[in-house]
């Protein structure tokens, strides 16, 4: 559906973001991906929910939680793969874009990415300048990273990126709210001239999933369930010219 697009665009540019800083100054290696969390929990007991209610119970549920893990593959101009936890003040995960795969972290005001093998690659550091950083985190203090936590922003925190996706459910106009389930959770399906959203069936009303036979699907899990993000270590994070 359109909302599907928004996170597209908010990972798209992050990553080209990357690929612009890696192009200006050195850059590192990879980093594996998170790994998924659990679905999300929401209330055993199915209920009722009226369609005409189902965006403004899905947002004003999302303004409830703290945190989620947020899982999908979306199709605009090009293929973005997103696996990330947004906590309060803190985030982690891994975008990959058309094969690019960017790990980051967020640990406050300050965020982190790793550059991978395919980052390297695309933003074109030979392979000299690329071990200097290899499995090493680049703070958005750096020099290097100068620039990146600007975008990074807009995704790796969790109100921002909630209120850019879920947030404009609100005003959007969805039919039926037939009984299914999602990762086991009793859900009801919804459906919009831009696709359909899988909501918990329970309160508070969840948003598990939507999805656009065009532009692709983005799941949510474990909402209001923070998870620890720690900082990296200093011998982790990189030391080397444009630190």
């Amino acid at each position: 559906m359109s909302r599907l697009h928004l996170g597209a665009l908010i990972a798209t540019g992050a990553v080209a973001a990357l690929i612009c800083t890696g192009c200006s100054s050195t850059s590192g290696t990879a980093a594996p991906a998170t790994a998924p969390a659990a679905p999300a929990a929401a209330s055993a007991a199915p209920a009722s929910l009226d369609a005409a209610k189902a965006g403004s119970a899905v947002a004003d549920a999302a303004k409830q939680a703290k945190a989620v893990h947020v899982r999908g593959t979306v199709a605009d101009g090009g293929n973005v793969n997103l696996d990330l936890q947004l906590n309060p003040d803190s985030a982690s995960g891994t975008i990959v874009k058309d094969g690019i795969e960017v790990p980051v972290l967020r640990v406050g005001d300050k965020y982190y990415f790793r550059f991978s093998d395919s980052l390297i690659k695309e933003a074109g550091i030979p392979a000299s300048v690329g071990k200097l950083l290899k499995d090493k985190w680049v703070p958005s203090t750096s020099q290097i990273g100068a620039g990146v936590g600007e975008a990074f922003k807009q995704f790796l925190d969790y109100k921002t990126f909630t209120d850019n996706t879920i947030g404009q459910l609100d005003s959007t106009t969805f039919t039926g709210g037939e009984q299914t389930t999602a990762a086991g959770v009793p859900a009801l399906t919804f459906t919009s001239s831009d696709g359909t959203a899988t909501v918990a069936a329970g309160e508070p009303h969840y948003l598990l999933r939507i999805q656009d036979s065009k532009s692709g699907t983005m799941e949510f899990g474990d909402w209001d369930k923070p998870t620890t993000v720690t900082e990296p270590k200093a011998a982790e994070i990189y030391s080397g010219p444009g630190a």
